[in-house]
């Protein structure tokens, strides 16, 4: 196992910058998810780490070690990739001691630590097939044993489950999750899918444009988005985001004024806001429901999205140009709809992006 260290790592493609000074500690033994949007970034900085990108500047170390100059092979780090990159002229068991045989190692050493990876990953009886004859969920854990059989102090991947289809996309999560539990080994997991990240992150680094975010636990990211783009980013459905100006104090803190003329309060403190000052509301549609008193907006119900245990309604609001959606237990009986916003669980960003400070409070209520 090992601590890695990202000291201003910036990378450029003649005039593009795709990665402009990150600096990050991963701690030895955690998993790490990179998560963003295509081009921001996260891939390039895995594959920084892994040295088949040289930084344009800044370090990377691996247990201490600057590695700038060391050559991949020689990092201690195995990658797993999302195509695979399996040998198709191999069997699973050549294809998974490949690296083994490159090193000089024996027969014997082969064999033995080929057999303890196929048994962790529950693949012993397709050691003798060859890719060809695998399916994707099968050829993605040969690629995690070839990965595994080196025993590497950090693992790196690349949107692994990227060519799966859903379901096995959830199965492989929680075989992700319980390799990690096993292993104890660093892990570094890129992926453009939050749910993903939300899943199996002990931290969760959030890129855009190439700079960090937010970095933080699942549940730091969720409760406590430091800026605009991580409150959009984490969470399905989207944060309601909601343009507003500030009304002044209320009873428990500040209140909003929406473009219907709505006063919306809060439980945000006003010591940082100006009068009149532009600001963005933000509510995720679970904290949105039918009881409540305070906080209650009416709209036409626009389109209602029924996955079963939940219904995403999609509310039309006077004087808000995009519709709120609210998730509800229950499917609306009428084509209006009058909701309430929990006060507890608001956010505000002001005209920059950036989150205001909230209160250290338990967990909202449920919508009901």
């Amino acid at each position: 196992m090992a601590t890695v260290r990202l000291t201003q790592a910036a990378k450029a493609f003649g005039p593009v910058e795709v990665l402009k000074g990150i600096d990050l500690d991963i701690a030895d033994g955690e998993f790490i998810v990179f998560v963003g949007p295509s081009g921001c970034g996260k891939s390039t900085l895995l594959r920084s780490i892994a040295g088949l990108e040289a930084l344009s500047s800044g370090t990377v170390e691996i247990d201490g070690r600057a590695v700038n100059d060391v050559a991949p092979s020689q990092r201690g780090i195995a990658m797993v990739f999302q195509s695979y990159a399996l040998y198709p002229h191999m069997s699973v068991r050549e294809n998974m001691g490949f690296a083994l045989k490159l090193a000089g190692r024996s027969k014997a050493e082969i064999a033995e630590a080929v057999d303890a990876a196929a048994a962790t990953l529950d693949i012993a009886h397709l050691l003798d097939r060859r890719p060809k004859e695998l399916s994707g969920g099968q050829r993605q854990r040969v690629a995690i044993g070839r990965a595994i059989v080196r025993q590497p102090k950090v693992f790196l991947f690349d949107e692994p489950l990227s060519n799966l289809d859903a379901a096995l996309r959830v199965r492989m999560r929680y075989e992700f999750a319980g390799l990690h539990k096993a292993l104890g080994t660093t892990m570094i997991y890129v992926t453009h899918d939050q749910v993903e990240a939300m899943t199996l992150a002990d931290r969760i680094v959030v890129l855009n444009g190439g700079v960090i975010e937010q970095v933080g636990t699942p549940d730091d990211l969720y409760a406590r988005p430091d800026t605009i783009f991580v409150a959009g980013f984490i969470g399905s459905p989207t944060m309601n985001l909601i343009p507003a100006t500030y009304a002044g104090p209320g009873a428990k803190g500040a209140t909003v004024r929406l473009a219907g003329g709505q006063v919306i309060e809060t439980m945000i403190a006003t010591d940082a806001i100006a009068s009149g000052a532009a600001l963005i509301l933000g509510v995720r549609p679970e904290h949105m429901g039918t009881d409540g008193a305070t906080n209650r907006l009416t709209g036409i119900v626009e389109m209602v999205e029924s996955l079963g245990a939940v219904h995403h309604v999609h509310l039309a609001i006077d004087g808000l140009a995009e519709p709120l959606v609210a998730s509800l237990p229950t499917r609306p009986a009428s084509e209006t709809l009058s909701i309430a916003l929990a006060p507890e669980a608001l956010h505000l960003f002001d005209d920059q992006g950036r989150a205001l400070p909230r209160p250290a409070l338990t967990a909202p209520r449920a919508a009901a």
